[in-house]
């Protein structure tokens, strides 16, 4: 499996997790490719990866399937990027130079945490912060099988992980400058559509 290095909610419910504090562990670890960005009017390219959590005390309604939550970061390290200011507040710590030279964000599968969730201007739910489980603190087992999806991996014919993966992410992968160039249906997946959904309106 490649590793996913940094340096320097999926489901078929409507329903949303309520702003509050939650147990929560990480289930997905998604590398989405070189996504361009449009600031301004300035167009830019950054490599993206998406985490999903999944929070085994809110169900979905009518099933015993847990909700998720889930949030966009840039594969940077740097203090003051998303991820590295997460990723230090998940562990209590922050990186070492040695380890800013390459993390490997796969290590987050399965590792539980807290969220802290808020709800945004659109109204919806989104993770406002990550913090570490309190000792003596437990959560309970892990109910969705983790998954972690690399691009490398993609491209060298390992395609099981992006066939597991909802219509949605799977369009935005397509849309990374990575697979530039691609003919129509040459993606590995029978049901990929024309890519149009946004990073913030997945249809988890």
């Amino acid at each position: 499996m490649t590793s996913i290095i940094a340096s320097g909610g999926e489901g078929g419910s409507f329903k949303q997790v309520e702003a509050g504090t939650y147990t929560a562990r990480c289930i997905k670890v998604l590398d989405l490719g070189t996504q361009q960005s449009n600031f301004n009017g300035e167009i830019s390219w950054r490599r993206q990866v998406l985490l999903i959590w999944e929070l085994p005390t809110e169900l979905k309604e009518s099933t015993t399937e847990p909700l998720t939550i889930s949030k966009f970061y840039t594969l940077s390290l740097h203090e003051k990027s998303n991820l590295g200011i997460d990723l230090t507040s998940w562990r209590g710590r922050a990186f070492t130079e040695k380890e800013k030279q390459g993390f490997d964000i796969i290590k987050l599968l399965g590792v539980p945490c807290m969220l802290n969730v808020i709800i945004g201007s659109n109204g919806k739910s989104k993770v406002g912060a990550v913090m570490p489980l309190p000792k003596g603190s437990e959560i309970a087992e892990q109910i969705t099988p983790s998954i972690s999806f690399s691009v490398d991996d993609y491209q060298n014919g390992k395609k099981e992980a992006f066939n597991q993966l909802s219509e949605g992410i799977r369009n935005i992968i397509l849309r990374a400058k990575e697979f530039e160039g691609l003919e129509d249906g040459d993606n590995g997946s029978e049901s990929a559509s024309d890519g149009k959904e946004e990073l913030d309106d997945i249809p988890f």
